[in-house]
């Protein structure tokens, strides 16, 4: 009974709006959409994506393996301040610096005329438009919801299945950036400008 009074929620599809908004309005870049530099130093641009990202993956990667943990193996009072605890973590840390970390990047990619014209940072972009997608939107709208806190257990095997997915698209944006590598070849004549 209380299971179906969980998924019982009369303004889920507010919040499937929500996410397909989100998705759709952060795909456009990879149909050409472009961000302004507005004259900012590259550098200064440079840093503050690289420190947001690395403070991004840290905090993902290690949040995650620690509240899995206890949320898996303490009692049930533990569990639910770690999910309160990543809920914090999740709305600053994680939704501030996977906001950042694209505008930046497209920023910086106004130098090279674009995504269109650096075919790893369109794929590092795609990347992580689909981590998004699949684990950073959901999991901040579900922790912005805060619906299932008094249940430290809920969530945690789709969470773990996103979460691994979401490293692995890292791994493939680090190998972008790094050695500018390019797999997805991006799609010239979809461009809007």
């Amino acid at each position: 009974m209380e299971i179906k009074q969980t998924h019982n929620d009369p303004n889920r599809f507010l919040w499937y709006l929500v996410y397909i908004a989100i998705t759709l309005v952060s795909g456009l870049p990879l149909f050409g959409l472009r961000l302004s530099d507005f004259g900012i130093n590259y550098l200064l641009l440079l840093f503050i994506h690289e420190f947001s990202a690395f403070l991004f993956f840290g905090h993902t990667f290690f949040s995650n393996i620690w509240a899995m943990q206890i949320r898996f193996n303490q009692d049930k009072e533990v569990g639910i301040w770690a999910r309160g605890f990543l809920r914090k973590l999740a709305l600053s840390i994680t939704m501030t610096t996977s906001i950042i970390i694209p505008i930046t990047g497209l920023m910086l990619m106004e130098s090279w005329g674009g995504l269109i014209n650096a075919p790893w940072a369109w794929n590092a972009y795609l990347a992580f438009w689909a981590m998004a997608a699949i684990s950073i939107t959901p999991d901040i709208i579900r922790y912005g919801r805060n619906r299932n806190s008094a249940d430290p257990k809920h969530g945690m095997v789709s969470g773990a299945i996103r979460g691994n997915i979401g490293t692995v698209l890292t791994i493939y944006i680090i190998c972008c950036m790094v050695i500018k590598i390019s797999w997805i070849k991006p799609f010239p004549n979809l461009f809007i400008g």
